[in-house]
């Protein structure tokens, strides 16, 4: 099986549960409540050399898949994305060893399942209309570089690596430019826009005004918003603060913010000018209880499950 074929087959599957799960088109999905509704089981784990497991269910069992819970969350996210995949195909028991399973293996060499199980990710985190409506709030029709393809990364809290290979299927991006933008790590990316980051590092301006983001503790949110003037104040949740000495924009071109705890629901960050004339905010998704993911344990976590209700 080829590429095209397995998007193919891959997209119809992601579309068709969207729409038995009544999700959205157009924005982030929670992929662990989807997981929840399918009723698999759901477990994370510190496994130094497993990046995913998905077992089919038996007569007398549910289905279910392990995850690595040490991973970033935007590769947990696509992990379970990818697993639910399979579940979603039909696929039998499916392993995947190591933290990178088929960065040694060209892409044309996959296993034709894993082919399915990876496009059935991309499909179902990114569709068409979630990729075009956040470029549209970036300013975009498409990404120019690669800094566009980490922040459509980071609104559908997804990874680069993960959303440069979609947007490429999708026609945005040539393979030639895809390869080189495959160099630039988001470490680079994040350096660029706002030097030393703990997290991931968010360029935002009036266009992303009303956006919904997935923060996590550790990001730093850069808003240019030059019409803010001199001195401008903001409301917030706790564990949200404002830089005193902004490093990515001018006094008076912006303000800079870091999330230095978890966010527990969704709260609205507003930023006013001094003279109250003039606004700007945005809501903040809760964030995962531990900053970077699933709970890291030496024993398996349940994280959800059909019978007993345990929840991430």
């Amino acid at each position: 099986m080829n590429w095209l074929m397995a998007h193919r087959v891959a997209g119809i599957a992601a579309a068709n549960l969207r729409r038995r799960l009544d999700l959205p088109e157009d924005c982030y999905v929670d992929v662990f409540a989807a997981l929840r509704r399918c009723g698999l089981m759901v477990a994370g784990q510190d496994m130094a050399s497993l990046f995913g497991m998905y077992f089919p269910p038996g007569p007398s069992r549910h289905g279910g898949i392990l995850l690595n819970s040490t991973m970033g969350e935007a590769t947990i996210r696509h992990t379970a994305a990818h697993e639910l995949g399979h579940a979603e195909l039909g696929h039998g028991r499916c392993l995947a060893d190591g933290r990178d399973p088929f960065s040694a293996t060209p892409p044309q060499q996959w296993p034709d399942e894993e082919k399915q199980a990876e496009a059935f990710a991309a499909w179902f985190l990114m569709p068409i209309r979630a990729v075009k409506t956040t470029l549209t709030r970036l300013g975009l029709d498409v990404p120019r570089e690669a800094m566009d393809v980490y922040q459509l990364s980071l609104h559908l809290s997804t990874s680069y690596r993960g959303t440069l290979r979609h947007v490429q299927h999708l026609r945005m991006v040539t393979p030639g430019v895809a390869r080189g933008w495959a160099a630039v790590t988001p470490t680079r990316l994040r350096a660029r826009l706002g030097g030393q980051v703990a997290g991931r590092a968010w360029e935002l301006s009036g266009l992303t005004e009303g956006s919904r983001l997935p923060v996590e503790r550790g990001d730093r949110l850069v808003v240019r918003a030059p019409w803010l003037g001199d001195s401008p104040y903001f409301t917030g949740p706790d564990g949200v603060t404002m830089l005193a000495e902004p490093r990515a924009v001018s006094p008076g071109d912006g303000v800079e913010f870091d999330i230095t705890g978890c966010i527990d629901s969704e709260s609205v960050l507003t930023v006013r000018s001094r003279d109250r004339r003039e606004a700007w905010s945005v809501t903040l998704m809760p964030t995962p209880d531990d900053h970077r993911g699933l709970i890291a344990s030496a024993r398996t976590q349940l994280l959800v499950g059909p019978m007993s209700g345990a929840r991430r």
